[in-house]
């Protein structure tokens, strides 16, 4: 390191000392503004080409600058707006410019580096920037939600319909088996947490059996806690050719999150109000009998049936017919003062009721972004959120005990009545479900999860040499992500299901404490020659994180009664890991050919505590190149070749250690080696990838044609082999095994037609990947959660077939002799497909005509298949579905070996519609008494329509959705919804 660091500072002094001296210069004074209407634009760029020199625009437009004497040439750039190139004759000291909006976004700064971003014309990947204002047209809970639809490359899928979160995204495919699958966050430099930490409801459904968590409760991932409405923009870096920065996190891609910071013009006030409700959007279905004999003949109690003043019962709608109010309250002040000082505040109150009583989401955050430029070379900048969310989801998904609502509603003749009587009791239900009753429950059984959260950031740069053809900063940063999660499940002894355990009434209370911090320094330096610009970067980062769980699980509690020491029986657990990453990186871009050929070469070594050996460096290079085709083909304004190649890492979780565990002997407790022996050699998985495309731009700027191919290998795969009995261990953690994917990603976004009054904005994505299983040095396997068994569906691991091929069993040799079903031992156990889909397409419109906009967003997924289990619920109690030749004929084809319960989860759905408004400017200042500058309202809808061959409540749920594999169990969910808001914004 000390090394290191004596040969980054010689370079400093080197540049220090050949810093150039200004060249002869005269003060050139203009205006920018928007082209047509004449509107200044503010906080507008404008740079010298070939030099260092620049300045940025005031909140009139007006600028003024230094420009070397006799002819020169200004850039000129706003986010929003197309860059321009301008030629200043000699001599000239008055200059207007007016910018074209930039409705396609084909001018946007991408990151490339820790340390470096170049505009997204001369990008060599594939990048996906979605600004804030596309992420929030429609009202989404959470910024996952906000992203289905809008990512060529990803599948964003919600575990289920409950209120707050429960969603994962997944880039470019599979690309782990036992290691995390998520992408890495990163919110202004500072990397986030995004864990799924199981809220310990397994204790009251005995999912997984057992006293705490398992891998079947449905989890809130915390990017829910984020406040979409704060982001300025989102940057997608999808694969290693362009996450290889990331050192070891880069594998699953990366999502960049900009917040909004200040900026200099008039301080504006914007408060944003909304209104809203939601409605189940789909039901499986209840089952009516027409007489007391249809019931008995069903093999079910028919007592009360003509007592009965409702003899079909839509325990769907009972349960799930809530209309809850939802809201959100926004405001945020932006602004900046003469002093230097730029801020941005913001505020946010947020309530999502569920379809259940009782069940919701609330958020509350604030946030506080502050800049300050202290004299000509220091900029500081400071960003903190506060965060609080409160989440209770209710019961779903599946469970042993009766508790879930559908377990219940699958195994209870309609007549039956589960609602509150007069009295204020509730009916029992029935033995077979262990006298549950749902209606019941959403009064008793709480689920609450609490979160307190401090997401901070610090940045320091330091200009060091600024002259007109070379520029050297220094730039120190670092941040925290501090979080505490509280979980409780409190299943009181009052509650029927409970009455029939041992110890009646379940107390959970699990406490989550998570740290992330990272740290780190950068040079970076640019130096500007007429043929080229030569942007250097090296610097060091560390990144350190803490965990510590601890579960409480009590049983025997007396009604009333939510203090864990107060049960009969306590169980307890705790779960702790410190994490350490440091890395060195160093990376060149060059720039030349008039700025139409973008060559860039970098490397980051990291190491980390995970690793068999921490002290060990493993190296993660990128190396790429983009050229801008000149075009003199009509109608064609430019063609871009890209080729990129890029190594990320995935680190282990775990199997460094062999662990010890708890030993009983003759009353004396103690410890003993685990059966899993520790791997000493044990390191990252790794991750390479080669990425090709071409990007047109055409018809003047009106269409923008995007096509990718990317190759990504990933190696040294974390496994889990079988060990000799001898050994005295059962099983090791180790490398090995390789998956290669293979994908395709297409992006067309045009504007067939814009007049002064009327625009239409249309955007297409399509992308498809599949990966396979190329060497394993292990046995095929199942992967060690996300199964019922091969009778029903299962993933599995094997060389040669896809990584998400499904496996279950599929046909029958020979059937019995009566023709009724096939024995176990002539059962055939097959590939039955794919359980990934074919492809995605995405499909957005927007239409402005006059004041009006109309915006929309289609998500349409072709193929896959699903195993849903809910209809085996249905079609196995006996009481079937409304249709019963349809439950009887699964029911037979299951019998002979048929997966009836295999179906294909593709999907058509309108995931966002929005209807807007904007008020006369004098309408608006009447209505606030003269202070508000514009005013709109909006109409919006989330995910008003589907249209599949999926019979389950939701094509996309899983139980298993935190984790690589498998995600494809559908049991017994929460439904699904229909969200409806009305929105009023107003600026003053």
């Amino acid at each position: 390191m000390k090394r290191i660091w004596s040969v980054v500072i010689s370079l400093v002094l080197l540049v220090l000392v050949s810093a150039s001296a200004f060249a002869q210069t005269r003060r050139v004074s203009g205006r920018v503004t928007v082209e047509g209407s004449g509107e200044p634009l503010s906080a507008a760029s404008i740079s010298v080409v070939g030099t260092s020199l620049g300045t940025y625009t005031d909140d009139q437009g007006r600028y003024s600058l230094n420009v070397p004497d006799g002819p020169a040439t200004l850039r000129v750039r706003r986010i929003g707006y197309t860059l321009k190139t301008v030629a200043v004759p000699a001599g000239a000291t008055e200059f207007d410019i007016g910018l074209t909006r930039d409705v396609l976004q084909l001018e946007t700064q991408v990151i490339t580096g820790t340390a470096t971003t170049v505009s997204s014309v001369n990008a060599a990947n594939a990048v996906t920037v979605i600004s804030g204002e596309k992420l929030n047209r429609a009202p989404a809970q959470t910024i996952d939600y906000a992203l289905q639809g809008k990512i060529p490359g990803a599948i964003v899928t919600q575990n289920s319909g409950a209120p707050g979160g429960g969603v994962q995204v997944q880039l470019r495919g599979v690309s782990t088996i036992n290691a995390s699958f998520l992408p890495l966050y990163v919110i202004d430099g500072v990397i986030i947490d995004n864990s799924s930490i199981a809220n310990g409801i397994n204790a009251v459904t005995q999912a997984a059996g057992g006293n705490f968590a398992s891998s079947q409760d449905q989890r809130v991932n915390r990017t829910a806690d984020i406040n979409p409405n704060d982001i300025e923009s989102i940057q997608v870096l999808k694969g290693p050719s362009a996450s290889s920065i990331y050192g070891s996190r880069g594998t699953n891609g990366v999502i960049i999150i900009t917040t909004k910071q200040g900026q200099v013009g008039k301080p504006s006030l914007d408060v944003i109000q909304r209104f809203g409700t939601a409605r189940l959007s789909n039901k499986i279905g209840i089952r009516c009998f027409r007489s007391a004999q249809e019931i008995d003949d069903a093999g079910f109690d028919s007592t009360g049936y003509g007592a009965a003043t409702n003899k079909c019962h839509d325990y769907e709608q009972e349960l799930y017919g809530e209309h809850p109010f939802n809201y959100q309250t926004i405001a945020s002040l932006r602004g900046a003062t003469p002093g230097g000082t730029n801020y941005f505040l913001s505020g946010l109150v947020q309530h999502d009721g569920g379809l259940q009583l009782n069940d919701n989401y609330n958020k509350q955050s604030l946030r506080v972004n502050l800049g300050q430029r202290v004299g000509s070379r220091l900029n500081l900048r400071a960003n903190s959120e506060l965060i609080h969310s409160m989440t209770a989801r209710g019961i779903s998904g599946n469970d042993n005990t009766g508790v879930n609502p559908y377990t219940t509603f699958s195994q209870v003749p309609s007549f039956h009545d589960f609602q509150k009587q007069p009295d204020g009791t509730y009916p029992r239900g029935l033995s077979v479900t262990n006298f549950n009753n749902p209606m019941q429950n959403t009064e008793l059984i709480k689920t609450p999860e609490d979160v307190f959260r401090l997401l901070g950031s610090g940045l320091a740069s330091y200009s060091l040499v600024s002259g007109e053809r070379q520029t050297l900063d220094f730039t120190v940063r670092g941040g925290i992500d501090a979080y505490n999660d509280h979980a409780r499940v409190i299943s009181p002894a009052t509650a029927y299901v409970e009455q029939v355990n041992a110890n009646p009434g379940t107390l959970v209370n699990n406490n989550a404490n998570i740290f992330t911090g990272n740290i780190g320094a950068n040079f970076t330096h640019r130096l500007i020659r007429n043929m080229f610009t030569a942007t250097t970067s090296a610097g060091i980062g560390q990144v350190r994180r803490n965990v510590d769980i601890i579960g409480n699980t009590g049983r025997g509690v007396f009604p009333g009664v939510t203090n864990v020491a107060s049960a009969t029986q306590i169980f307890t657990t705790e779960s702790q890991d410190i994490v350490k990453s440091q890395s060195i990186f160093g990376q060149e871009e060059f720039l030349t050919m008039g700025e139409r050929l973008l060559l860039t070469a970098g490397v980051n070594g990291e190491r980390t505590s995970n690793n068999g050996d921490p002290k060990k460096y493993y190296a993660y290079p990128k190396f790429s190149a983009s050229y801008r085709v000149p075009m003199p083909i009509s109608k064609i304004d430019e063609l871009k070749l890209r080729l990129a190649y890029g190594r990320a890492g995935n680190q282990p979780l775990s199997g460094k250690f062999t662990l010890l565990t708890n030993l009983i002997d003759e009353g004396v407790t103690g410890f003993r080696a685990s059966t899993a022996l520790g791997s000493a050699g044990i390191k990252p998985e790794t991750a390479s990838e080669i990425e090709g495309g071409l990007d047109f731009t055409l018809f003047a700027g009106r269409a923008r044609l995007s096509a990718t191919q990317f190759r990504k290998k990933i190696d040294n795969l974390l496994i889990t082999a079988a060990l000799a009995p001898s050994t005295g261990f059962s099983s090791q953690t180790i490398n090995g095994g390789q998956v290669v994917t293979h994908g395709t990603e297409l992006e067309l976004e045009m504007t067939p037609i814009r007049t002064d009054n009327f625009s239409w904005i249309s955007g297409t994505t399509y992308s498809s990947n599949k990966g396979k299983v190329t060497r394993l040095p292990v046995p095929g396997f199942i992967p060690p959660s996300g199964s019922f068994g091969s009778r029903f569906g299962n993933a599995f691991v094997q060389q040669g077939q896809l990584i998400t091929v499904l496996q279950a069993v599929n046909g029958c040799t020979a059937l019995n002799a009566a023709g009724t079903a096939c024995p176990s031992a002539n059962r055939v156990l097959m590939f039955v497909g794919n359980s990934a889909p074919d492809y995605e397409m995405g499909f957005t419109n927007e239409i402005n005509f006059g004041s009006f906009r109309v915006s929309s967003l289609l998500d349409w997924r072709k193929g896959g298949l699903g195993v849903n289990l809910t209809n085996d619920y249905f079609a196995g109690s006996g009481l079937g579905f409304p249709d019963t030749a349809r439950a009887a004929k699964m029911l037979d084809g299951f019998a002979k070996g048929v997966d009836v319960w295999l179906e294909h989860t593709g999907f058509l759905k309108l995931r966002e519609l929005t209807l807007g408004y904007e008020l006369p400017a004098a309408m608006a200042s009447r209505m606030f008494n003269g202070h508000a500058q514009g005013a709109r309202i909006e109409l919006s809808g989330r995910n008003l329509w589907t249209r599949t061959r999926y019979t389950g409540l939701d094509p996309e749920v899983s139980n298993f959705g935190n984790q690589a594999l498998g995600r494809f169990q559908d049991v017994t969910p929460y439904p699904p919804s229909r969200l409806f808001y009305f929105t009023i914004a107003t600026t003053f």
